[in-house]
């Protein structure tokens, strides 16, 4: 389904192969991860920043909301405004997911397809503890510890993230009654489950795709508590 993506993944093979002749594999995928996040990170530490600068503004929020939930037109057109006004994108944070998603798939294909356009693919011999990088979960056999460990492992980054997004949500107050406050009472008990995601694509994923999500689950963590620590000192 994601041959497509060969031509593009026969350089990204060949080099990572390359580094595995010198390096263990397992630690091959979490320098890639710090890579990928690293060249990410200005997107993301922008899309911190405006959540902390949504937070900032929103009690003004809340007011407009109140003020003209009974009209979702013109509520529409205050709330724009009040983003321009303030410098803060509305959409921020829908970006960084997106970029992330197509190198995840990139990361699924090198640990799971036999042949890479049309060559066989090198990285299927390598493991981790002695479990194969290509190996689920369900056929884990004797390898089923080094899965539990790496799903605990994401269930507590998982958990502290889900601590970390709750502790920064913008609630409208209990009088606020419209049906946009609403959604956002709906959306912030949503949100913070949302981490848990991760923890069942370990579970399902090749070991080497699921430490790729770990390792960088555990980047994110470290990253917004740092941007919050420095826009707020």
């Amino acid at each position: 389904m994601l041959s497509w993506l060969d031509p593009l993944l026969l350089p990204a093979h060949h080099l990572i192969d390359l580094t595995a002749q010198w390096l263990p594999m397992p630690l091959v995928i979490v320098l890639l991860t710090i890579l990928v996040r690293l060249a990410l990170h200005p997107l993301n530490r922008a899309t911190h920043r405006a959540s902390l600068h949504r937070q900032r503004i929103a009690p003004q929020l809340q007011q407009v909301r109140a003020q003209h939930g009974k009209d979702p037109e013109r509520l529409q057109r205050e709330l724009l405004d009040l983003h321009r006004r303030e410098g803060v994108s509305p959409a921020a944070g829908c970006l960084p997911a997106l970029v992330q998603l197509p190198v995840i798939m990139i990361i699924y294909r090198l640990f799971s397809a036999p042949q890479i356009a049309g060559q066989t693919n090198a990285l299927l011999h390598h493991t981790l503890l002695g479990v194969p990088m290509t190996a689920h979960l369900a056929t884990a056999g004797a390898g089923l510890p080094v899965f539990l460990g790496l799903v605990g492992l994401s269930l507590v980054v998982a958990y502290l993230t889900m601590r970390q997004t709750r502790a920064h949500l913008v609630t409208p107050t209990p009088e606020t009654d419209s049906p946009q406050a609403e959604v956002a009472r709906t959306m912030n008990r949503i949100m913070p489950m949302m981490s848990f995601g991760s923890v069942f694509a370990v579970a399902v994923l090749p070991l080497g795709t699921g430490l790729y999500l770990v390792t960088s689950a555990l980047w994110t963590l470290g990253e917004r508590y740092a941007v919050r620590r420095l826009v707020t000192v």
